[in-house]
């Protein structure tokens, strides 16, 4: 005998467990770990109804809790807070003696906070966490309903089982229906409840501003900034645009509104689409393969030098469209303001205005002032790194002839002072380089740890050309190098598949691809329409199959169950050996034993009853068994 209560008790600890899985990461640490000692003291406590927590204490904790988060509570985070406040209830009813309403709180408070994680944290696991949560809630309501007669009720096994059997249909049929509703029922082009998100889920972006020498070290940064779908890319294309910084200013290098220059024009291979889904971004830049020509499925504006701005903020999940031409040239058919690209920095060190000089006396050819810079920087032996970086107000000239190490703003920002210097009209340009290619999903993984920055200059030919100082570092290969290296092992590979195709279908299924869907449905059910009718062969097969399905269900509706099939078996025989008269009204089969005095029918009566007067079906052994007496009576 198993009793309710007990099995409440225990899914009170499993909903609460669940609900918080989404989200442990995101706990404060002192009430994660209250939470999670409070599930087993709690079933503790309700084995031995002794508490620790009187009522008007635990009330007190609760409120208490409650106004500490919700003073928590700001414009910019709302979700967290709130999930933390409802946790502070849930663990003070956990702690609590209960009766059937309180049991009825902890599923209702776990739904909340699982409704809650979903605006924290929406990766694949927590889909599993929902589907297992909806069963154990569903189950937790149908055991409710037993409790709520009588809370000192035992039940059999047997009886666990089919109760059990209901409570399990119930959820599977309403996650089929949610499927549904989730096609069918419109979407919005935003999340109604965007506004809920914490705002940490804005924090990763680009920094705006490129200012080598203010840090001494950098540190990894290991989030992901965007997935792009495509093809796999040589090493050489892998540079994902985002921002062009085009002036000095205190020290640093920003941007400035470009002047306007005529038309422009790609020069390079066929073009390639891809994919991308950004990470919620604090910026508004929309990342491009480079050379990008065109950014489909968000609104944005195109600048003269190649950003794509989204023109709303890009603080949630979606997809767009890039077409980009990698390793193309940017040829400028009009006349481009030369005196904006080579305004130096104020303040360049003695010996970096003597190498300039040095490299523009070379001759008026661009071309040859190009080279005679990559030589200096290949020749100057400088090393990639991202600690003992040079500071101080001139870290670079300390970069180019002193310390010789640095990140990739060292080399970029050296070699476009140099090439300004040099009358070589340049920029640098921001965005990512490298990138994890799963082939199993068939996308790039770029993470914030490959940010980067290098250098366009305006060549004789009046086209744009990159420049990546940082790959003639002489530990490029194992530096820069590694990114075009580092391989996803095949668990990484199928887990983060599963976690794009989960993003792909459901994170940023909007209303543009449930549109698409509907499109799509109907074009078939046209097609199936203008079909012409199937040739004699279809026809048979389809009437076939059709005449099969109709007897089999005929069979498995008219089939009797094996109990009253063996019932029947033995009225026959019984009828066949001792004539109708036997069987009077009100008799059972124990009685009909006793009559004829047949030791077959009493022990067939006692197997039957056993089974019968127990409320279940009966076991194979049994089933056998009374198929045998059968064939002796």
């Amino acid at each position: 005998m198993v009793r309710i209560k007990r099995l409440l008790d225990i899914l009170s600890g499993v909903v609460a467990l669940l609900c918080m899985g989404p989200i442990l990461a995101y706990l404060d640490l002192p009430l994660l770990l209250i939470a999670l000692i409070a599930i087993p003291v709690g079933f503790w406590c309700d084995r031995r109804e002794r508490y620790p927590l009187p009522v008007w204490l635990a009330t007190l904790i609760a409120l208490c809790g409650m106004a500490l988060y919700a003073m928590q509570i700001t414009r910019a985070e709302v979700a967290i807070p709130v999930v933390h406040a409802m946790l502070v209830l849930l663990v003070v009813r956990l702690l609590t003696p209960k009766e059937s309403r309180d049991y009825l709180q902890i599923f209702v408070l776990a739904l909340f906070i699982l409704a809650g994680a979903s605006l924290i944290n929406l990766e694949i696991g927590f889909a599993l966490y929902l589907v297992l949560l909806v069963f154990a809630v569903t189950l937790g309501l149908v055991l409710l309903t037993v409790h709520v007669t009588d809370q000192k009720l035992l039940m059999t096994r047997q009886d666990l089982k089919k109760l059990i059997k209901v409570g399990l249909v119930l959820p599977a049929i309403s996650l089929l229906l949610m499927l549904v509703f989730f096609v069918v029922l419109p979407r919005t082009r935003h999340p109604l409840w965007n506004f809920l998100n914490p705002s940490s889920k804005g924090q990763v972006g680009l920094a705006e501003t490129v200012q080598p020498g203010s840090f001494s070290q950098i540190s990894a940064n290991n989030a992901l900034a965007f997935r792009a779908e495509g093809p796999e890319l040589a090493p050489e294309d892998r540079y994902w645009r985002a921002l062009v910084l085009n002036q000095p200013k205190e020290g640093r290098w920003v941007r400035s509104t470009p002047p306007k220059t005529g038309g422009s024009r790609i020069d390079g291979p066929a073009p390639l689409t891809f994919t991308i889904y950004p990470e919620p971004r604090s910026d508004r830049y929309l990342m491009t393969l480079d050379r990008p020509l065109l950014v489909d499925g968000i609104r944005n504006n195109q600048t003269v030098d190649q950003m794509f701005i989204a023109r709303s903020a890009i603080d949630h999940r979606f997809r767009y469209e890039v077409r980009a031409s990698p390793g193309a040239l940017l040829k400028v058919s009009g006349d481009v303001d030369r005196d904006f690209y080579l305004r130096p920095p104020l303040v360049v060190s003695p010996r970096m205005r003597a190498l300039a000089s040095r490299i523009l006396t070379q001759g008026d050819d661009v071309s040859v002032r190009i080279e005679a810079l990559a030589d200096f920087f290949r020749n100057q032996e400088l090393s990639y790194a991202q600690d003992d970086l040079p500071s101080g107000p001139d870290a670079i000239d300390s970069f180019l002839f002193e310390k010789k190490r640095g990140y990739c703003e060292f080399f970029a920002s050296a070699y476009i002072t140099l090439a300004r210097l040099a009358g070589i009209p340049a920029r640098l340009v921001g965005g990512y380089y490298g990138g994890d290619y799963n082939p199993m999903g068939g996308y790039y993984l770029v993470g914030e740890a490959t940010a980067h920055v290098w250098v366009e200059v305006l060549a004789a030919d009046n086209s744009w050309q990159r420049i990546d100082p940082s790959q003639w570092a002489i530990n490029a290969e194992t530096t820069l190098g590694l990114r075009d290296r580092e391989q996803l092992n095949p668990f990484r590979q199928l887990a983060d598949s599963l976690n794009y195709h989960w993003v792909q279908a459901v994170v940023v299924f909007d209303l543009k691809q449930q549109i698409t869907i509907f499109r799509e449905t109907r074009a078939k059910l046209r097609n199936l329409r203008s079909v012409q009718a199937p040739e004699q062969l279809g026809k048979v097969v389809v009437a076939l199959l059709l005449g099969i399905g109709l007897v089999v269900c005929s069979f498995a509706l008219r089939r009797k169950p094996k109990e009253v099939r063996l019932l029947g078996e033995l009225r026959k025989k019984l009828e066949q050996r001792y004539g109708a008269d036997i069987f009077q009204p009100g008799s059972g089969l124990a009685e009909i034993g006793e009559q004829v005095d047949s030791d077959i029918c009493r022990e067939f009566a006692r197997i039957y009853y056993g089974a019968i007067f127990r409320d279940r079906s009966l076991t194979a052994q049994e089933f056998s068994q009374l198929k045998n007496l059968l064939k002796k009576l």
